[in-house]
This record gives structure tokens, C-alpha cells and sequence, in this order.
């Protein structure tokens, strides 16, 4: 049976720190994915199977402590312990919404020992070089801090661990950013995400080597895809909602809906057809 055990920031002292503003827009994204939180892993399923193909790309290994950073409803976490069974899991996301969406769905289980900690990756609670291995998927482009964020990671694995990163990558999305580059007004905070959110495999070489940590393989995915317009609009809703704005103001619903009629202009007889890109990385901590 699993062990719940939901920590506060002042159970263990924090391994960085962080300004107000990384902490207002954190709450921001952290807020915009409580709100939708319910309906994430039904409009993130390709996400879900790239966290699977991560973790199928982790060495063989004996990895009894593991760290899930910005570990949201927990399909990362299922796939660690589908492949390798550890004894002790700790998840760290600044929302709750994604916790107890974690906890629900992973409750049940036998065998692992499970702590969730509301949190962000600048001032996670758990202290240093305690884990075996950390896992982040999906998260690691909404993280403010990058740099700081790799160094969080390294402190706390282990001399020997492992990271295993799956982000969002740089080259993506670009079909969806042609349509709403030409929608008036323009919404220049999302369309400007998508500039400070993909990353390439130089920069995520450059994350991991100043964290010290030394890169095994870093690649990019990139995959086509072909959606009705509504899955797609349902998935930009789930995961940037606090970005897109209100849909119950007039003047957001007029964008959105000017948004979906070009987006059904340009669909063919497959549907909505747009590039999703995909950057992996592993990495080792050295050991002593």
C-alpha cells in the first residue's frame, strides 16, 4: 500500500531560492493547471507516451529512490514504476490540482512508498544528493529558472544518479503559431511562450554541463500529427489556459473563436496537421 505523506516547504530546508517575481508567475502556471488539472490526461495523451518512451531510455539500473520533478498527475511516475519498480518515490509540483489527481489515480497501489511535496523545482524541500535517479517530463520548459533548475536537480541526486528530462522542443507548434501571429489583437504573452518555452539540444547541454552533470544522450523527437481542430484547441486550453486568458471575457472568446475558424481553413481532409517536437535528455551526476 502506498504511503501519502504531503510535505511543507518548511519540513526540510529548501536547496535554492527564489525572487517574487519567478514565484508570481510560478503560482500563475501553477494555478492555470490546478484549474484544468481534472481534465489534463485526457487531452495530454501524447505527452502521457513520451514520459513512457523517457523512461524506456533510462540505463538499466537499481533505482530505489527516485525524484519526480513537476510530477503533475503522475503518468511519469506510473511509468517509472512499470519499468522499475522502486521502493520510495517523492513528487514535487507547485500545483495542487495535479496532486491530487496524482494521488487519486496512484493511491490503490501496493509496494511504493510515495511522497507528494507541494513545491516548485527552485525551492523543493528535499535534501541533497538523496536520490537515485529524477525524472521531469513535460515540465521542465515552464520551469522560470532553467539553470537554477538543472542545479536543483544535480544537488539533490546522488554521486552516480541519474536525470532522465523530456521538454517540449524547439521548431514545434509552428502551424498553430502562424494562425495566431495574424489574429487581432495579438496576444503577444502567448505567442511570445512559445519563443521562451521550446528548447534546442544546445541549450539543454549547456542546463545539464553548468549543473554538473554529464550528458549520456540528448536528441529531439519530432513527430506529425493530424487532429480535429477541437482536440487541439481542448489540449492548448488544458495546458495554457493562464496564458490564452478568459474565455468567459468577450474580447477572449471573439480571439479564440477568430483562432478556430482559420484553423478549419487551413485543415485538410485529415484534420488539424501540425509538427509537436520533443527534446530528451539523460544525464549522470559523477560519482566520488
Amino acid at each position: 500500500m502506498y504511503t501519502w505523506r504531503t510535505r511543507a516547504l518548511a519540513d526540510l530546508p529548501p536547496i535554492g531560492q527564489n525572487d517574487a517575481m519567478t514565484t508570481d508567475r510560478r503560482d500563475s502556471i501553477a494555478g492555470g493547471f490546478t484549474e484544468t488539472a481534472s481534465d489534463y490526461d485526457g487531452a495530454v495523451r501524447y505527452n502521457i507516451e513520451g514520459a513512457q518512451r523517457l523512461i524506456l531510455t533510462i540505463p538499466p539500473g537499481e533505482y530505489n529512490d527516485v525524484l519526480d520533478v513537476g510530477c503533475g498527475t503522475g503518468w511519469a511516475t506510473q511509468a517509472m514504476i512499470d519499468r522499475f519498480r522502486p521502493a520510495r518515490i517523492t513528487g514535487v509540483d507547485p500545483s495542487e490540482g495535479m496532486l491530487e489527481q496524482f494521488q487519486a489515480k496512484l493511491g490503490n497501489l501496493d509496494g511504493v512508498e510515495v511522497s507528494l511535496v507541494h513545491a516548485g523545482v527552485e525551492d523543493m524541500p528535499v535534501a541533497p544528493a538523496s536520490f537515485d535517479l529524477a525524472i521531469c517530463s513535460m515540465a521542465y520548459h515552464w520551469f522560470q529558472h532553467r539553470w537554477v533548475a538543472a542545479e536543483q536537480i544535480a544537488r539533490a541526486l546522488k554521486p552516480g544518479g541519474v536525470v532522465a528530462i523530456l521538454c517540449s522542443g524547439k521548431g514545434g507548434e509552428q502551424a498553430y503559431r502562424d494562425i495566431i501571429a495574424d489574429v487581432e489583437p495579438i496576444n503577444y504573452a502567448w505567442l511570445g511562450a512559445f519563443d521562451g518555452n521550446l528548447r534546442d539540444i544546445g541549450e539543454m547541454e549547456g542546463y545539464l554541463t553548468k549543473a554538473g552533470l554529464e550528458p549520456i544522450d540528448i536528441w529531439m523527437e519530432r513527430r506529425t500529427r493530424h487532429v480535429p481542430v477541437e482536440q487541439y484547441i481542448e489540449r492548448m486550453r488544458v495546458v495554457a489556459g493562464h496564458i490564452i486568458g478568459d474565455p468567459s471575457q468577450p474580447e477572449v472568446a471573439a480571439w479564440l473563436s477568430t483562432v478556430e475558424e482559420r484553423m478549419r481553413e487551413h485543415s485538410g481532409s485529415r484534420g488539424w496537421t501540425y509538427d509537436f517536437m520533443k527534446l530528451f535528455a539523460i544525464a549522470r551526476k559523477p560519482a566520488i
